[in-house]
C-alpha cells in the first residue's frame, strides 16, 4: 500500500501542475482576446490569435465593415460559425450596413450598375441577419430601405427560355427615380 502512495501523489501532483497551465493558458487567451477587443474598439485594427473567442472575431469584423472593407470582414465569417445568433445577426448587420454605404455613395458618384449590386448584396446580408435572429429591428428597417431602393421584382427573360440576343436592350436601371437612357 505504502509503495502505491508515492507514485499515486505523484500523479496528483503532475494532473494538478497540468490543470494549473492549461487554466493559465485559457485565462492568457481571454486576456489576449478582451485586449484585442479593446484596441478594436478604440480604432486600431490587431490581428487575432488562431482560436479567438467568437466575440473577438466579431469586434474585428464590426471594425473591418466600418472601414468599408466587408470583403476583409467576409473572410472572417467561418470562425463565427458557431456564435450565438446575436452575434451573427450584428456580423450580417453591420456588412449589410457597409454594403449600403459604398452603394450610396457610387449613386452619388452616378455609378449606378455597381451601386445596384451593392444593394443587392447588402439585401442578402440583411436576411442572413433575419434568418440568425428574426427579431433585429434594425435590419428588418434597412431591409425595407434596401428593398425601396432596388425592387426584387422578375424581368422577362430570366427563364431562359428566350434567346436573350433577340432580347431588346434594358434602358432603365433598377433604381426609382434614376432613370437611364432614352425611352
Amino acid at each position: 500500500m505504502r509503495r502505491a502512495v508515492f507514485p499515486l501523489l505523484c500523479l496528483w501532483v503532475a494532473l494538478a501542475l497540468a490543470a494549473t497551465v492549461w487554466a493559465g493558458l485559457l485565462v492568457w487567451g481571454a486576456a489576449r482576446d478582451n485586449r484585442a477587443i479593446r484596441d478594436l474598439a478604440g480604432g486600431r485594427d490587431v490581428v487575432l490569435r488562431d482560436g479567438a473567442d467568437p466575440r473577438a472575431v466579431h469586434a474585428r469584423a464590426l471594425y473591418l465593415a466600418l472601414r468599408d472593407r466587408p470583403q476583409d470582414a467576409e473572410a472572417m465569417a467561418p470562425a463565427l460559425a458557431g456564435a450565438a445568433p446575436g452575434l451573427q445577426s450584428e456580423y450580417h448587420y453591420a456588412l449589410g450596413n457597409a454594403r449600403m454605404r459604398m452603394g450610396f455613395d457610387r449613386i452619388e458618384r452616378n455609378r449606378i450598375d455597381e451601386a445596384t449590386a451593392l444593394i443587392n448584396l447588402a439585401k442578402a446580408s440583411y436576411r442572413q441577419a433575419l434568418r440568425a435572429w428574426p427579431g433585429h429591428y434594425d435590419a428588418k428597417v434597412n431591409l425595407d430601405l434596401a428593398m425601396r431602393l432596388v425592387r426584387d421584382m422578375p424581368r422577362e427573360g430570366q427563364d431562359g427560355d428566350k434567346d436573350p440576343d433577340t432580347q431588346p436592350r434594358r434602358l432603365w436601371t433598377d433604381l426609382p427615380g434614376l432613370p437611364r437612357g432614352a425611352p
